[in-house]
Parts: C-alpha cells; sequence; structure tokens
C-alpha cells in the first residue's frame, strides 16, 4: 500500500506534554508560499476592524477590499507570531549550521546542511512543519528527518518506495483515515491541522553537495533571509527590485529539457513544476526506534547516486557560486530592497526595521549602523519579538510617552538569583524553619526593589506583606517602624479571621494590651474598647522586656491565627533605634517549637555599614548563635552586560543596537541601579534621548551624551538634579527634607498654614517630575539619596534655625488635634534646632516642659532611648539658676532622665543625675528617688558590695536601723516576734486584704529593703531573713506595698528550711496571691523564682 497520496505524514514522540508521556504529534508539511496563502485566508478579519472600516465598507468582510483584508490579516497577532515562529526557525537553522561548522572537524563540514546560494529564490525551497497540538513546538522539539542531512540529494518519495519494500510491517506506520482525505491550502486547516501550529520551519537541502559547503561570509545568507521575510510578511508579494531576477530564472526552467513537468509532474497553476518536497510524503516514521531497521541497510546514499538531479535552478546557483565574492558580485546578484510597501502595509515599524537591517547588510561599507553583522542577532532579535511582543514587535504609544516620557519599571533592574534566595527562605520559614533573610548592599543598589518585588510574590500568593521603614532623622514616634508595620497588619485583617485573632490575642496579652495600644493604636480596631486600665506604672527596669514580651506575642498570635503567612518587612535596619533593634532581636529568638505553629517571615534590609559599625551586625551574631538561619543576600552594581540589558528594555530597543549608548552610561553610572535611573530620566528630559515620530522609536545623540559633564557620584548627580527645579519647588523639597524620608499631607498642611509659605502646590510639581511618591496622603521620596540630596541643599548654619522654625509652628496644631505623632514631630524638630535657636530666653521653660511631656508618652510606649533623649533635651534648654528658679520642673526632668538611665544600664550618665539631684533636692523625699536608681543601678552592674552599702545608707536616713551583726539567735527571735504579729489575722484572705501602705517614706524603705534582700541572698545569706521579717513587719503594721509579695515568699522559704513545709508552702502561696493582686513587676521574677523551689 503506497502511502504517497497526501503531504502529511506522523512522528511517534515521547512528548512529556501528554497525559501518558507517549502522544502521538501529527505533523503537517507545505511550502512557505502555500502556508502564507493559507494562514492569511484563516484570519477573522472582522473581529479586527474598527468603526472606520465599517463606516466605509460595510460590516460584511466579504464585501472589503482585498488589500484591506490582507493587510488586516498581515498586520494581526496572530500571523505576526505564526510568521514570526517560521521566521526564528528558519534564522535558527542557519545559526545552527554555523555554529557546527564552526566545531566541526574538515571530515565532518561535507556533512552540513548545504544551503540555496544567496540571491536565488530560498523562498520557494522552505517547508513549513505544522503540528496538530495547539501548543508551541519549539526548534528542539523536531528535528530534521536523519536522510535529509545525510543525502541531500535524496528525494524521500524513492526513500518511501524502498522502505514499503523492504519493511512489509504496516504497524510501523501509524496511518489514520483522514491522513488520505485532500485539502486545499486555502481550507481554514491543512490535514486536520490548523495553519497557525507551527512547530518548525526548515530551508531545503541544496541537491549538489559541492555547493556551499562552508558558511565564510555570513552577510549573503542574512540577506537571502532577509528576502525571505520580506515576501513572508508580505504575504507572498515580491519586491519589484528582486521581481526580474526571480522571473529569468522561472524562463530557464521553461526552455530546458531537464524539467520534472516534461516528465509528467503536476503543474501549478502558473504552468512550472512544483519542487520536491522532501516531507511531503504519507509517510509515518516510528521515531522511538523502528528505524534502527535502516542501520542495516547500510548506505542509503549509494542508492540515489545514480539519481539524476534535476533541480531548476542548478545552473544558475553554480554560476552565483563560482563567481569571485566582492562588491561587484553582491551589486550584482543582491539588490537593495526598500521595506516602505512593508510599512504601508501597517507592520510594525521595529519588524520592518529588522528586514530592512537584514537586506541592508550587503552593501559594505555603505550599510547603516544598524545593519546586521551576524545571524546570531537576527536569532536573538525575533526571540525578543516573540517573547515580549508589547516591548519588542508592536510600536510606541507615542501619544503616551510624548507625555510620560521614559517610564522606569522596578521590574526593570531584574536579579532572578537574588530573588530566588530570598523566595526559598520565604517558603522554609512559613514551613516551619527558624530563619530569615537580610538583603545588604549600598545605597541606591535596589535593596527596597528586591524586598517590594518579593512583597509582590507574597501578596499574589495570598500572603500579607507588612512593611516599615527606618528614618535617618530620629523625629518619629517611638518603634515608629514596627509601629507602621503592624498597623498597617490590623487594618488589612480580613473580617473573617478577625474574631478568631482577637479572642486570641485577649488570652494572649491579657491586662497588659494597653500598654501594646499605645504602640499600635490600630490594634484597637481588632481588640474593639478595653474595659479595663492600667494604673500609672511604678517602676520601668522590667518596662522594656514587658513591651518585648507583648511584641513576640502579637506576631505568634498573627502569625498563627490569620489563615496567610505573614511576612515582616523593615527598611534600613542602619537607622533602627536600639530598641527596636532589641524588639526584633526578641521576634526572632521565638522558641523553635513557636516557629513550628506559626508562618512568619522576617526580611530586613540594611546598607553595608550597617552590618559592621551598628547594633544591626550584634543582632545577626545573636541570633545565629541560638540557632536561627540568617541568609544574607549581598546586592552589587550592574555589570556592562546588564546594564545594556536594562538600556534595552527601557528604550523597547534591541539589545545589539542599544550596546553603545549603554556603555557610556555604564561607564558614567559605575552600575549603580538609581544612579542609572535618575540618568535616563535627565537624558530624556535633556532630549538627548527622544522619541523618533517617523521611525516610531526612541533615538539619541551618542556624541552629546558621551560630552556631558556629570558629577562623580549620585550623591552629587542628584544634588544637580534637584537645581534644576524651579526655586519654590526646591525649597519646599528641602523643607520636607527636614522631617525624614516621608510625610503625611497633615502635617504638611498644618506647616504651611502656621509658616505661611507654599508647600502642597510645589509637591505636587516634585510629585510630577518623580521627585516624590505620593501614596495614601503621603509624601515620600523616591529613594533615600534623593532625601539627602534636598536635605544638603540647606546651608548648615541655616539648618538648627529652620528645624526650630518647624517645629515651633507644629506644637500648637499638635496640641489642638491631639495628635501625638504630630507632637513628637514638633518636639524632635525643636530639639534638632536647640538652645542656641532660641530667640526668646522665656521660651527655654516652654520647650523644657514640652520634652518633659513628650519624653513621658515615650516612656508610657516603653522606648527608654527615646524618652532619656527626650529628657536630656530639656535639661539641655533649662538656664542657669534653674533649680532655684524652676525647682519643680528641674527636679522631674532629671528624676526621669535617671529612670531611663537605669532601664538602659548607663551607670556614668545616672551617677552624674544622681549626684545633681542630691546636691541641689530640698528634702530627702525629692533624693529617694534618685538614691534607689542609683542602688538599682550598681546592683544590676554586678557591683553588689556598694549597691549593699548605699542602700543601708538610704535606710538608715529613713530611720530604719539594721543590726550590726547577724547571729542565727537574733534570726530565731525575729521569726517568733513576726509569727506572733501573724497571730491577729485569723485568715489567710484577711491578710492578703489587709490595707496598704501610703506613707511615702514607708513605701520606699520597703523598696529599699527588696533591693538589699535580692542582694544580701547572693553575697551574704546570713543577713538575709533579717531583711525578710523587717518587709513582713513593716506590710503588717503599716500596710502591703508593692514588694511585699517577696517578703512573705522568702518568709515561706526560711520557714521550710527550718523544717516547717506545711507552714512555708503557705506563706509561700500569699506571697503568690499578693503579687497578682498588687504585685510589683520589678520583684516578680525573683518572687517566682523563689516559690518554684517551695511549691
Amino acid at each position: 500500500k503506497r502511502l504517497i497520496t497526501n503531504r502529511s505524514y506522523y512522528l511517534h514522540l515521547n512528548d512529556s506534554r501528554s497525559p501518558n508521556g507517549n502522544g502521538i504529534m501529527i505533523i503537517n508539511s507545505i511550502e512557505l508560499r502555500q502556508w502564507a496563502d493559507g494562514a492569511l485566508e484563516t484570519i477573522d478579519v472582522s473581529s479586527l476592524a474598527n468603526d472606520s472600516i465599517t463606516s466605509s465598507f460595510g460590516a460584511d468582510s466579504l464585501y472589503w477590499p482585498a488589500d484591506t483584508r490582507k493587510s488586516m490579516a498581515l498586520s494581526s497577532a496572530t500571523y505576526l507570531k505564526s510568521a514570526l515562529k517560521v521566521a526564528r526557525s528558519l534564522a535558527n537553522q542557519i545559526c545552527h549550521a554555523k555554529n557546527n561548522e564552526d566545531g566541526s572537524s574538515n571530515g565532518e563540514c561535507s556533512r552540513l546542511l548545504q544551503l540555496p546560494a544567496p540571491g536565488s529564490d530560498w523562498a520557494g525551497r522552505i517547508t513549513v512543519h505544522l503540528s496538530s497540538n495547539p501548543i508551541d513546538v519549539y526548534d528542539g522539539d523536531l528535528q530534521p528527518l536523519p536522510f535529509s542531512h545525510d543525502n541531500p540529494r535524496s528525494d524521500p518519495r524513492e526513500l518511501q518506495d524502498i522502505l514499503n519494500s523492504l519493511i512489509p510491517d504496516e504497524s510501523l506506520f501509524a496511518i489514520e483515515d483522514n491522513v488520505l482525505d485532500g485539502a486545499s491550502s486555502c481550507d481554514s486547516e491543512q490535514n486536520g491541522v490548523s495553519f497557525h501550529n507551527v512547530a518548525r520551519a526548515e530551508i531545503l537541502p541544496f541537491p549538489n553537495n559541492d555547493l556551499n559547503s562552508s558558511i565564510v561570509d555570513e552577510m549573503p545568507f542574512i540577506y537571502s533571509l532577509g528576502i525571505v521575510f520580506y515576501e513572508l510578511f508580505s504575504g507572498g508579494e515580491k519586491h519589484p527590485a528582486i521581481h526580474p531576477q526571480i522571473n529569468s530564472c522561472r524562463r530557464a526552467r521553461n526552455e530546458s529539457n531537464r524539467f520534472k513537468g516534461d516528465a509528467g509532474e503536476p503543474m501549478s497553476q502558473n504552468g512550472h513544476a512544483h519542487e520536491p518536497n522532501p516531507h511531503g510524503n504519507g509517510c509515518a516514521f516510528d521515531m522511538a526506534g523502528k528505524l534502527s531497521i535502516l542501520d542495516k541497510i547500510g548506505d542509503i546514499g549509494d542508492l540515489f547516486d545514480k539519481m539524476e538531479d534535476e533541480d531548476p535552478c542548478d545552473d544558475f546557483d553554480m554560476k552565483f557560486r563560482n563567481k569571485k565574492k566582492g562588491p561587484q558580485t553582491r551589486s550584482t546578484m543582491m539588490r537593495s530592497v526598500s521595506v516602505e510597501p512593508l510599512k504601508l502595509k501597517g507592520l510594525p515599524m521595529r519588524l520592518c526595521d529588522l528586514i530592512s537591517n537584514m537586506i541592508d547588510c550587503v552593501n559594505g561599507d555603505l550599510s547603516g549602523d544598524e545593519a546586521y553583522r551576524n545571524m546570531s542577532d537576527v536569532c536573538s532579535d525575533l526571540q525578543l519579538m516573540l517573547n515580549r511582543p508589547g516591548r519588542f514587535l508592536h510600536d510606541l504609544d507615542l501619544d503616551n510617552l510624548s507625555l510620560t516620557g521614559l517610564q522606569l519599571n522596578e521590574a526593570l533592574f531584574d536579579r532572578g538569583m537574588d530573588f530566588s534566595t530570598l523566595q526559598n527562605s520565604y517558603r522554609r520559614s512559613i514551613s516551619g524553619a527558624n530563619e530569615c533573610a537580610i538583603i545588604v548592599g549600598p545605597s541606591g543598589i535596589g535593596k527596597s526593589v528586591l524586598a517590594n518585588r518579593l512583597g509582590t510574590y507574597v501578596s499574589s500568593s495570598g500572603g500579607l506583606f507588612l512593611s516599615g521603614k527606618f528614618d535617618q532623622l530620629p523625629h518619629a514616634k517611638p518603634f515608629s517602624a514596627l509601629a507602621s508595620a503592624f498597623n498597617g497588619y490590623c487594618n488589612k485583617i480580613s473580617k473573617d479571621h478577625l474574631q478568631t485573632v482577637a479572642s486570641k490575642l485577649k488570652v494572649a496579652l491579657g491586662r497588659e494590651a494597653l500598654h501594646l495600644v499605645k504602640v499600635i493604636p490600630s490594634l484597637l480596631t481588632i481588640l474593639g474598647d478595653l474595659d479595663y486600665e492600667t494604673g500609672e506604672d511604678q517602676d520601668c527596669v522590667d518596662a522594656q522586656k514587658r513591651l518585648q514580651y507583648l511584641l513576640c506575642q502579637f506576631v505568634s498570635v498573627i502569625s498563627s491565627c490569620s489563615g496567610s503567612p505573614v511576612t515582616l518587612f523593615l527598611d534600613d535596619l542602619q537607622w533602627a533605634d536600639p530598641a527596636s533593634i532589641s524588639a526584633i532581636n526578641q521576634i526572632l529568638l521565638m522558641s523553635e517549637s513557636s516557629y513550628g505553629k506559626r508562618q512568619f517571615f522576617f526580611l530586613g534590609s540594611s546598607r553595608e555599614e550597617g552590618m559592621i559599625d551598628h547594633a544591626v551586625g550584634d543582632m545577626v551574631s545573636s541570633i545565629c548563635h541560638f540557632g536561627v538561619h540568617v541568609n544574607i543576600v549581598k546586592l552589587v552594581c550592574m555589570d556592562e552586560e546588564m546594564t545594556n540589558t536594562m538600556v534595552s528594555d527601557l528604550l523597547c530597543l534591541s539589545p545589539r543596537l542599544t550596546r553603545t549608548l549603554s556603555e557610556i552610561i555604564f561607564h558614567k553610572t559605575k552600575g549603580n541601579p538609581l544612579f542609572f535611573s535618575r540618568l535616563m530620566v535627565s537624558l530624556c528630559k535633556d532630549s538627548l534621548v527622544r522619541l523618533s515620530l517617523s521611525r516610531r522609536r526612541w533615538e539619541w545623540d551618542e556624541e552629546k551624551i558621551q560630552s556631558r559633564k556629570l558629577p562623580d557620584d549620585v550623591a552629587a548627580f542628584l544634588t544637580s538634579s534637584i537645581e534644576r527645579l524651579p526655586q519654590e519647588v526646591q525649597m519646599a523639597l528641602s523643607t520636607l527634607s527636614c522631617f525624614g524620608h516621608a510625610t503625611n499631607t497633615t502635617l504638611v498642611k498644618a506647616l504651611e498654614g502656621e509658616c505661611g509659605s507654599k508647600l502642597i502646590e510645589p509637591l505636587e510639581i516634585a510629585v510630577a517630575e518623580g521627585f516624590l511618591d505620593k501614596v495614601n496622603g503621603t509624601y515620600s521620596f523616591g529613594h533615600d539619596r534623593l532625601q539627602e540630596a534636598a536635605y544638603n541643599m540647606i546651608p548648615p548654619e541655616d539648618r538648627c534655625v529652620l528645624h526650630f522654625k518647624y517645629g515651633d509652628a507644629l506644637v500648637p496644631r499638635s496640641l489642638e488635634l491631639q495628635d501625638d505623632g504630630l507632637l513628637f514631630t514638633a518636639a524632635s524638630q525643636i530639639n534638632r534646632g536647640g538652645p542656641a535657636a532660641l530667640e526668646d530666653a522665656e521660651q527655654a521653660v516652654v520647650f523644657a516642659n514640652l520634652n518633659l511631656t513628650v519624653g513621658r508618652k515615650a516612656m508610657e510606649m516603653s522606648d527608654f532611648s527615646a524618652a532619656y533623649s527626650f529628657f536630656d533635651n530639656g535639661i539641655s534648654f533649662l538656664r542657669k539658676n534653674h533649680w532655684r528658679e524652676h525647682y519643680d520642673l528641674s527636679l522631674q526632668l532629671f528624676e526621669s532622665a535617671s529612670n531611663c538611665a537605669v532601664v538602659l544600664g548607663d551607670i556614668t550618665s545616672l551617677k552624674l543625675l544622681s549626684d545633681q539631684i542630691c546636691t541641689f533636692a530640698k528634702s530627702l523625699e525629692d533624693k529617694l528617688n534618685a538614691m534607689y536608681n542609683t542602688v538599682s543601678a550598681l546592683a544590676y552592674g554586678s557591683q553588689l558590695p556598694e549597691s549593699v552599702d548605699k542602700c543601708i545608707i538610704a535606710l538608715s536616713q529613713l530611720g530604719e536601723k539594721l543590726p550590726d551583726s547577724y547571729s542565727e539567735a537574733d534570726t530565731k527571735v525575729y521569726i517568733a516576734q513576726t509569727q506572733d504579729m501573724l497571730k491577729g489575722f485569723t485568715t489567710d484572705q484577711e491578710l492578703i486584704e489587709h490595707k496598704e501602705m501610703d506613707e511615702p517614706n514607708k513605701i520606699m524603705a520597703m523598696k529599699f529593703y527588696a533591693r538589699l534582700e535580692i542582694s544580701f541572698h547572693m553575697t551574704k545569706v546570713e543577713a538575709q531573713p533579717i531583711v525578710t521579717m523587717k518587709i513582713v513587719q513593716l506590710s503588717i503594721t503599716q500596710g502591703m506595698s508593692p514588694v511585699s509579695p517577696l517578703g512573705f515568699t522568702f518568709f515561706g522559704m526560711l520557714l521550710a528550711r527550718l523544717g516547717d513545709i506545711r507552714e512555708g508552702c503557705r506563706y509561700v502561696r500569699i506571697g503568690r496571691k499578693l503579687l497578682d493582686g498588687m504585685g510589683s513587676k520589678e520583684v516578680a521574677g525573683e518572687g517566682i523564682a523563689i516559690g518554684t523551689q517551695i511549691m
């Protein structure tokens, strides 16, 4: 049974895309011109019509002019995509032939693909292979049939006859009935296969092995393929410049007696015989291995050595190949061709340019700068058009670009490897791994861009991405970056999880929730109005640890109950305050078991110096020591190749066209992404990079760009860019820079109203110019370096005055609005101005009082570092004789500062502050708090002997005497006395509900006793029982104080040590109940620890 009645064949493929991995892909071969006609006919041009077309020719496309229908079909996305696949496949074939030739030995050269002679009718020797599957089939999926390379003179129809005679088993061929049904080239499908399912295209082997045995000069082949592309994208039209040459070849065919038409071959409509198609037989080959029988046939090529080659263009091609190469040969055989007819058909301008540059390559020294020099560039450009047609194929939107200019997209700066590292780290962390990541690099390198790209990925995959940013200017509220991120979460939480998260948070935070609300105000949207209040915190030693604990509890709850993985990104860690770094450290050191239950990932970014000279480096070392894996993603500047890729993508042009420009850009910017982006925008504004309306693309003046003088670093360049703005815009940017990276419109409007200068309008101009972003009513600089550049434009001698002026203007507005955030900002601005900016000495007291108020608010938020700074600034505003003239204000500032110094462990500052208080205080009561802070700081600093001595001195001044010796007999006497006093309480509950101590001196004495007891427990055990009895006895006679629970707990331990276990446990339980009701957090740890030993 002969299978040559149809031009289709089957290939058995191990196709991994089919369900069983062993599918059958139907391949249909068709000549290029027939394919183009069929593909164009299948385009539904009616769906592409606009109002102008329908109004001119009607709604029915059958009545439209043929030229109109064809032009619309040619410029359709469907045809362009299919034709580009054909073009790419042809270019790849020549590239492979060239690469194989370069890498092959002399003995292998004869096996290279033989190409038609340049200048001949290539289109007539091209076959397009179609796939039955509606998927892209790439060049690597289908390879030319073996005999096409090994025997280029062979006719596959003869090979089919031989195979049929040698292989009687028809099971080798996968034949279906519909294969035998013919179909015209103008049907919507060719033998059941869509014209647009292009698998590959192939230039058929030339029949003479001795022709084109090598590809030394690529230019003729690029030219010839360009002519093919002209015909392909014009819908089969030949340019008049090359038409006579093809006609002369056809006339030569008719005059020859060797033509296949004379032998009875089917003739085409114009009287010419169809050229043989090696793949035009209805044969089916099992590529999985059944053709291995051919290995036993021997050299099949010998079977064809006797066959006479009947190609009509032999003489033409032989003459061309035997000619000497040179300009004369090219000008004779290869003529210049204009692509203007293609442009008139509405084809994309960049596709027309590609074809023009291919045809122009043979003009030698007269070729344009953009003419192609090698086929690999053609392949690359075609691949770009296929992969990203919106950027590299279709015409630019000139109307929009003429208004907006260059549009820099963050996605331009692709860092695939770095992004993959972050992705993998994120996936592991939310799956239970104890892991985080920090992006490190110099300023302007793209740290925030990369982090935000991960944020986009997290959000698109259903996760929550929370972000906050630390500011170089320390003016914001305490924990501002963390507060910004967690406030964002509270505002984003879905209603589906609101109740669950709220109930979990109330259990986890308890009555301490109000302390966290002070830092995260939006937390009230989850918790609702809290029906309890916290009293004034009498101690602050553990307040910072309390807040860290509450933040950890908050993160633990939201990451395990929100229904989505939570990512916390904190930008610019190098500017983080110590309190925030400590809080982050505690969040990352949550227990391993907690990580198994939550979906949480921490991402930070820092400049390189922050990892060395800042607490960030210490934090990383700390968490690594405790088993947290930290991925350090270090970013570097772009190299020259990457810079060219960025320029190419930005200008929507092939990388080969932008290479010289990118070399200039790289030399000036050293590959810094920020410098690069700002420079490209600047070149566009100066029309050194501009739109060409005639060419519908970007063009530039390389000489002027090269000669343009630029600053050596990005900071100086940004400063020069700002200086080119209108004066009022410069002043507005400088004003805004005084408030840090971002400023909300509330502050800007308040400042505008109080200072009487325009800000909103100039800032909107800065937004339009790309120096600022405006999101949700907040102005923010496009980059930190822009903010720095704007700030550096203010003369140093004027900065203090301006800061003071802005702060002074904001104070009334902040008090009127009762906006703590605005009040913090105002106080910070005043402090940056400092006392030197004061114009009136009377203002000193006002601003000292302001710092006292703001510092106490910072203490309520447990940011003792910020609080100490405010108190210290308040003290700096005090004038000489302030202890005499403003005694109460001075005492409150110094006491508050000493309280913060204790928490911060700043012993030196504490001693200085305490000495001032003890020197100028008017009474013992005014000195006691400073004395207690000194005792506590010495104890925390492991200076216990000195702490004990100062404690005893303070108690003596309060009238509390301690014995000089501590014998066992004295201890028993004190125990008996205490037990007798306790007999006055008939029940334990009566003792627990005993009155509270109200005498200030006795309350302070109890605090000193508690501190002394803890010190004696570690240094002088024999004296400790006496101190314990003193605490219990004072509690009975004067009332219970916050440290009374510690005395009863130690009393229980003492009784248990003496053998009375029952009574010992009883008093430990009483101590625990007192601690729950009124105990001080300062002694809670020791009380619980001692009580646990007894219970």
